[in-house]
C-alpha cells in the first residue's frame, strides 16, 4: 500500500519514507521508520519483538535493547500512548488511522473535522443530592463512564487518577484541558430521588471552552446501566461521528442484575483499603453485593483482593485463606470474562499460588483488553518483577506513570519499590517504599528494612523491623520469605540476607 497513513497530526508516506507533523518533515532514523511501518501495517494485532527485529534488521543478530531504543524514539515524537507494550511479547500500534474509522453518520461540532483519536477526560460528576455521603455513588458512576469510554480504541481516555484531582473544585475548561492534554471534557451531575435518578452530562471542547453537547437523563433507578450505556454512545457518536460499537472496539461489560448489589460494590470500592477498619467495612460491602447478586463478577474480584491481603500480611495465616481468595478471583473471571480488572486480579493470585505462566497470561490479558488502564499495566509490572524479569517490570511500572503522571496509589509505590529491590537498587527503592508502606503492607515494610540495612542506615533498619514486629509479632525471616512469590530462588535468598542484615528474627 502506497497511500499515506494519517493519524492525529501525523502523516507517514511509505513510498517516500517521510513522516510529517502538521505538514512539516520530522527527523526520524531509518530503523525507527522501519519499525513504525511494521507496526502500522500490522496494527490489527500484536507484533512480536522477533518480527520487528527481523523487519528492521534483516539477517542481522542484534540486541533487543536496539529495538527498545527505536520504540522510545517513536514515543517521544508520536506520544507515549501511540504504541502499547505487551511485556515479554511485543508491541501494538494504538493510534487510530483516518482510514480505519467508519464514515461519519452526521456532521457535528466535534466529530468529522479530524482524523485523530479524540482525547477526552471525564471530570468527577457532582453529587447534587442533600446527603454528602452519597458522593461515592456519583464517583462510581464517573468511574464506570471512564471505564466504558476506555473500551473504544478510537478514544484516548484520561485515567481516574488524573481527573479526580479536580473533585469539588471550580475549574476552567481550557486550563484543565491544557493541564490534562485533552481536547474534550465531560462534566456532569447526579441526583438520586427515591427510586429515580437524574444525570446531567455535557461535552466541552477544552481547546475553545465551547459547549459541544449536553443532555439530561431522568430515569427510574432500575434503568441506570442502560442510561450509562446511552450516555457513552452519545459522547462517542458526537466525537467521532459514529453511534455503533463493533466487537473490535468495545466489549460491553455484563451489568449487575441488582442496583442494590451495584450500590454495595461502589460503597466498598470508595473506601481506603489500607486502613484496617475501612478494609473490613469494604469486605462486608462486597460480601453483601455477592449475596444479593451471585452472578456479579467484579465484587468477587475486589473481595478476593481484601481476603488475599489478610493472608499476605499475616505470616501465620492458614493456606485456606489464600485458597478462598484464589477461588473468588477465578469465579470473577468466569462471571466477567470481558472485564480486564478481573483478569488482572486473577493474575495476581496466580502469582501468589506460584502459577507463574498463568499469572503472566491473565495480567497480559488485562493489558491487552484495556491498554489505557494504568492499574492493569502496573499490576503486570509487579508480576514481572517477581518472576525474574524485574527490569521489564520496572519499565512497565514507570510506563504507567509516564502515560499518567498523576497515577500513584500506595500499592503502586510498593510495587515500584519491589522492582528496585530485586534489582539491588536500594537507594532508588527507599523513597518508593517510603511513599507506599503502611502498617497493612508487611512485605513492603520488611523490604524497606532491608534497603535501610544495605545502605548502612542501621538504626532506621531496626526501627522498621520493630514496626514490622509490632504489626505482626510472629514475623520471622523464614516466614516472610516463604510468603513472597519469587520465581527465582536467588531472589528469595537475597531477601533473606537483607532481612537478617536488618535484624529480623529468625
Amino acid at each position: 500500500m502506497n497511500t499515506p497513513y494519517r493519524f492525529g497530526r501525523f502523516e507517514l508516506n511509505p513510498t517516500t519514507r517521510q513522516l510529517l507533523a502538521d505538514g512539516l518533515p520530522v527527523a526520524l532514523g531509518a530503523r525507527a521508520l522501519d519499525v513504525l511501518l511494521a507496526l502500522i501495517e500490522r496494527r490489527e494485532r500484536l507484533v512480536t519483538k522477533e518480527e520487528l527485529l527481523e523487519h528492521a534488521w534483516p539477517g542481522l543478530v542484534v540486541e533487543e535493547n536496539n529495538l527498545q531504543v527505536q520504540i522510545s524514539a517513536l514515543r517521544k515524537i508520536l506520544g507515549p500512548q501511540s504504541i502499547a507494550t505487551i511485556p515479554g511479547r511485543g508491541y501494538r500500534f494504538t493510534a487510530v488511522l483516518g482510514a480505519d474509522k467508519a464514515p461519519p453518520v452526521a456532521a457535528s461540532a466535534g466529530a468529522a473535522a479530524s482524523h485523530e483519536p479524540s482525547s477526552i477526560a471525564v471530570l468527577p460528576f457532582l453529587n447534587m443530592g442533600a446527603d454528602p455521603e452519597q458522593d461515592y455513588f456519583a464517583d462510581g458512576i464517573t468511574e464506570d463512564i471512564i471505564t466504558e469510554l476506555s473500551r473504544w480504541r478510537s478514544l484516548a481516555v484520561t485515567s481516574r487518577n488524573s481527573t479526580f484531582r479536580f473533585k469539588g473544585k471550580s475549574v476552567d475548561a481550557q486550563q484543565v484541558g491544557r493541564e490534562l492534554r485533552v481536547r474534550y471534557l465531560v462534566e456532569g451531575s447526579v441526583r438520586r430521588m427515591g427510586e429515580r435518578i437524574r444525570v446531567t452530562a455535557q461535552l466541552i471542547n477544552a481547546e475553545t471552552g465551547n459547549h459541544v453537547w449536553g443532555e439530561r437523563f431522568d430515569r427510574p433507578l432500575a434503568d441506570l446501566f442502560a442510561m450509562q450505556d446511552e450516555l457513552v454512545h452519545k459522547i462517542v457518536g458526537t466525537l467521532v461521528g459514529r453511534v455503533h460499537a463493533s466487537g473490535a472496539d468495545r466489549a460491553r461489560r455484563k451489568p449487575p442484575s441488582s442496583l442494590d448489589a451495584y450500590d454495595h460494590m461502589l460503597r466498598g470500592n470508595a473506601l481506603p483499603w489500607d486502613d484496617p477498619a475501612s478494609a473490613a467495612e469494604a469486605k462486608r460491602a462486597f460480601e453483601r453485593a455477592i449475596e444479593i447478586d451471585p452472578g456479579y463478577g467484579l465484587p468477587h474480584s475486589l473481595l478476593a483482593v481484601l481476603v488475599g491481603r489478610e493472608w499476605e500480611n499475616d505470616p501465620s495465616a492458614a493456606p485456606e485463606t489464600l485458597d478462598r481468595a484464589f477461588a473468588l478471583a477465578q469465579r470473577a473471571v468466569e462471571l466477567a470474562e470481558d472485564e480486564s480488572t478481573c483478569h488482572t486480579i486473577l493474575g495476581q493470585f496466580c502469582l501468589e499460588r506460584r502459577l507463574f505462566d498463568l499469572a503472566l497470561h491473565h495480567t497480559a490479558r488485562g493489558v491487552e483488553m484495556n491498554p489505557a488502564n494504568q492499574w492493569n499495566r502496573a499490576d503486570f509490572g509487579i508480576v514481572l518483577s517477581h518472576i525474574g524479569r524485574a527490569e521489564e517490570g520496572l519499565e512497565m511500572l514507570r510506563d504507567a506513570r509516564r502515560a499518567d503522571p498523576y497515577f500513584g496509589p500506595p500499592w503502586y509505590w510498593r510495587g515500584l519499590g519491589v522492582a528496585q529491590f530485586v534489582l539491588r537498587r536500594y537507594a532508588d527503592a527507599l523513597p518508593d517504599f517510603e511513599r507506599g508502606v503502611t502498617n497493612n503492607s508487611l512485605r513492603a515494610l520488611a523490604m524497606l528494612a532491608g534497603c535501610c540495612a544495605n545502605l548502612g542506615h542501621s538504626e532506621r533498619a531496626r526501627e522498621v523491623v520493630a514496626r514490622c514486629l509490632a504489626v505482626q509479632p510472629g514475623a520471622t525471616v523464614d516466614k516472610l520469605v516463604a510468603k513472597v512469590p519469587f520465581k527465582d530462588v536467588g531472589d528469595s535468598r537475597h531477601l533473606a540476607e537483607c532481612l537478617r542484615l536488618a535484624g529480623m528474627p529468625e
